[in-house]
């Protein structure tokens, strides 16, 4: 079945905001674009995906999506609805879809492979969670079957939001998806596990 992978960038000039205190601007956008580069790389490796959506935020993003290989859609307005949203809207038909986030930066092809796989027959939704309860990635067959619902607690929000749909529910907690770089803390445990891994970090 088609799978379209679908990742919202926010515009690189407000990413990781809350790093703030530990890294300049210029070091923010060369992390965030750094990430994004291994986010598509999984997605493009993920042998269930057809395509690979970039929903940025600014022309930078988009150009930096497009120079890895993925499909660009600008949209300029801020929030993961409105970039979720503008996505559901161009992929009305898809088959299904992998919203990944694109702060993940130990996502591999095959952890797309078994989020794919972990859905069962019929209306389906998995969702791997990161490990504050967020949503690092969203299956749903049809793609559309449920709309997303991102912000604190939103693994258990997906499930839900699948239960009311009448669709089939799978929490799949997969370890290199559970880590993404959004808080200092976040940060600080990527620095001591991978030491000098991260561009301007």
């Amino acid at each position: 079945m088609d799978t379209v992978a679908v990742v919202p960038l926010k515009a690189l000039d407000r990413a990781k905001e809350r790093l703030s205190p530990h890294l300049d601007a210029g070091a923010r956008r060369a992390l965030a674009g750094w990430m994004l580069g291994r986010v598509i790389e999984a997605c493009a490796g993920c042998r269930h995906v057809q395509r690979v959506l970039v929903v940025a935020g600014d022309e930078h993003g988009a150009e930096l999506a497009v120079a890895a290989g993925a499909e660009a859609l600008l949209q300029p307005v801020p929030g993961l609805t409105a970039s979720l949203d503008a996505a559901d809207a161009m992929l009305a038909g898809a088959a299904a879809t992998l919203v990944v986030a694109a702060d993940l930066p130990l996502a591999l092809a095959e952890d797309l492979e078994r989020v794919v796989e972990a859905a069962p027959d019929g209306p389906a939704v998995v969702v791997a969670p990161t490990s504050d309860g967020g949503t690092a990635a969203l299956y749903r067959r049809p793609g559309r079957v449920i709309g997303t619902a991102y912000g604190p607690g939103s693994a258990d929000a997906h499930l839900s939001l699948a239960r009311a749909a009448g669709a089939a529910g799978v929490r799949l907690h997969l370890p290199r998806l559970a880590l993404d770089i959004d808080t200092p803390q976040q940060l600080a445990e990527w620095r001591s596990r991978f030491p000098a891994s991260l561009p301007g970090a």
